[in-house]
């Protein structure tokens, strides 16, 4: 490992630590908001999942296909003949553009997708860097621009029909039922801090493979991630959770629709659903659009005027436009960083 995967590893920390900051709690939001947990235990447990699952699943298990796509945004022959340095300003660029604009938005109290900021940051600075060609269009199209749509979809009819399929079941049973539900809770955080962790984490994992591909000229198609990667990020991911989350819970639980314990157990359950889907099939969602989105089909099927759509609104507004000004910005970050080191 040389100085520049170093650096880049170092930031690629600093946005896995922003990724449990700001989308952790999204694991402990609808249990929290029902009260099924107290928010301490709840962020206790889904913490320590968030620093177990990934390495469990992502280096024992070698599931790494999100960290495969996130690797392979940019064609393998953009790299063909590259120096380190040009490598390394790309990258570096591409870091910047996604820090910086997570930071901006965590300044004006504005929604964003770290999913989407990432990977625009990485595309908008490939293009910069290697030329519009150069950029896998295929998987950008489908895997991430697509998804943007069709990801809040697919999890608003999920939890729509779940829900309505719930309801039908417990019509005919006792009050106990909502003690079940509530205790469920706990197992359903347990699921939903794997889901979002070992996709988040591998997210990170592709920037090093990345880093690794352009900097050193590494062979990104055999190579294997260590132990001590894994746990780093697991751990950084962690940190983030524990050391904030508190008002995403409050946003997540309760200003989009007001849930009830069965409508949190169904609203957790879609969300596990879908994200443990998109990771295993190397899809790099973004958590927040996955929970937020599950919860508006939960509040559909109660009744349409349930859902606080102004709330709605203002975060799928941000979920369309994260990827292309991301894109922006780590086109222009790159433009200025070959100006001057060059």
């Amino acid at each position: 490992m040389n100085a520049y995967v170093v650096v880049i590893f170092i930031l690629a920390l600093a946005y896995t630590f922003y990724m449990g900051f700001s989308d952790g709690a999204n694991a402990v939001a609808t249990c929290v908001a029902t009260r099924a947990i107290k928010p301490r235990y709840a962020i206790a447990i889904a913490g320590a999942v968030k620093l177990i699952a990934p390495i469990v699943i992502c280096y024992f298990l070698a599931s790494d296909s999100v960290a495969r796509t996130v690797g392979s945004l940019v064609k393998e022959e953009a790299f063909e003949g590259i120096s380190a340095e040009t490598g390394f300003v790309f990258m570096l660029s591409a870091m910047i553009a996604a820090l910086g604009w997570s930071a901006l938005c965590v300044l004006v109290s504005v929604p964003n997708s770290t999913s989407h900021t990432l990977l625009g940051g990485i595309v908008g600075a490939a293009i910069a860097a290697f030329g519009f060609d150069m950029i896998d269009w295929g998987l950008v199209g489908v895997r991430v621009i697509l998804m943007v749509f069709l990801t809040p979809a697919i999890c608003i009819v999920t939890g729509f029909l779940l829900s309505k399929l719930f309801r039908v079941i417990c019509a005919r049973m006792d009050r106990s039922v909502k003690k079940f539900f509530r205790a469920m809770q706990v197992i359903n955080v347990m699921l939903l801090s794997t889901s979002i962790s070992i996709n988040n984490v591998q997210k990170a994992m592709g920037i090093y493979l990345l880093a690794l591909v352009v900097c050193t000229g590494a062979d990104g198609d055999t190579y294997a991630f260590d132990f001590w990667t894994v746990a780093v990020l697991s751990f950084a991911i962690m940190l983030g959770l524990l050391l904030g989350g508190y008002k995403l819970i409050y946003t997540v639980g309760k200003r989009i629709y007001r849930l009830g314990t069965l409508q949190s157990y169904v609203a957790q359950l879609s969300t596990a659903a879908v994200a443990f889907t998109c990771t295993f099939t190397g899809i790099p969602v973004s958590t927040g659009q996955v929970v937020s989105s599950s919860i508006i089909g939960v509040g559909i099927a109660d009744r349409v005027s349930a859902v606080h759509w102004n709330a709605a609104g203002k975060i799928f507004t941000s979920w369309i436009l994260t990827f292309p000004v991301a894109a922006c910005m780590g086109a222009f970050v790159c433009v200025l960083a070959k100006a001057i080191a060059l």
